[in-house]
């Protein structure tokens, strides 16, 4: 072999050495580029994982709210002083005394903030008139906002109960009506459980085994649901909202057939007034 080919043949070894590394540096570059990507996507899927974990936990503990303690059991002094007498075949309460010359109907659902602020600023008069004998209020427990408490139903749930209070106890209805709208949840957010409204009307007195079957059988719901039906298509009880659409809403509250503004200050004093003249 010649000093020349001897040359040329060190030179190919050479440049084939330096395409064997070279290719072995880019092979590692692109495993490190490969494991880069494999750990990013591990990081992005634990991530995500975390993420649907920590909104799950979070709509959990939202759902639990209400279920970090009891509700608090309040009572009405002059209660004991008015019946109070469950109409069972249209799911109503009557509450006051038989002579009174007013029947006001009031329709309401547990979860409805409206309700609660109507109870917050006419209790304390409605309930004067009731120990004085004035008038007579029928409560039409009413479940239309049923899909606004998370998990839905408490409307039913809380209408439900209370209707079972007054079939056992009817003297406890007002106690039990008025401590839910004392403590109400907040609409579309976790009611109070099935439990919860029950360890209230115990501790307010109502318990045993007819108590506890009409809340385990719903005995109430599905004609609670035909109440609900009958108002949103009773044009008598329809109102016209901010927004000029008519309707029913809760509260309702009816006199002689036809719905009253009880935003209007002195309301009840006018209908009594007028009942008399």
């Amino acid at each position: 072999m010649t000093v020349g080919g001897a040359q040329r043949r060190n030179r190919r070894q050479k440049q084939d050495q330096a395409a064997r590394a070279a290719a072995a540096v880019a092979a590692a570059r692109g495993a490190r580029k490969d494991s880069a990507k494999i750990i990013i996507g591990v990081v992005i899927v634990v991530l995500v994982a975390a993420g649907v974990v920590g909104g799950v936990l979070y709509a959990q503990h939202q759902k639990n709210v209400s279920a970090q303690g009891a509700v608090p059991a309040k009572t009405v002094a002059g209660s004991t002083s008015y019946p109070q007498v469950l109409d069972k075949a249209n799911a109503t309460v009557l509450v006051g005394k038989p002579t009174a010359k007013v029947t006001i109907d009031a329709y309401e659902d547990f979860e409805c903030p409206i309700c609660g602020q109507f109870e917050t600023s006419n209790f304390s008069d409605i309930e004067k008139q009731l120990e004085a004998g004035t008038i007579q209020v029928r409560y039409h427990m009413i479940n239309l906002l049923d899909a606004n408490s998370n998990p839905a139903g408490y409307s039913s749930l809380a209408a439900n109960t209370a209707l079972a209070v007054a079939t056992v106890a009817p003297q406890k209805f007002m106690d039990f009506h008025y401590s839910l709208y004392q403590t109400q949840p907040t609409e579309g957010k976790a009611g109070w459980t099935q439990d919860q409204l029950t360890n209230l009307a115990n501790r307010l007195g109502v318990s045993g085994a007819a108590f506890d079957k009409l809340i385990n059988d719903g005995t109430y719901k599905a004609q609670i649901n035909k109440n609900m039906e009958a108002a949103q298509t009773d044009q008598s009880l329809y109102q016209t909202d901010s927004s000029g659409q008519k309707g029913f809403g809760t509260p309702t509250i009816v006199y002689a057939g036809k719905p009253v503004n009880y935003q209007t200050q002195g309301w009840l004093e006018t209908i009594i007034s007028s009942a008399k003249a």
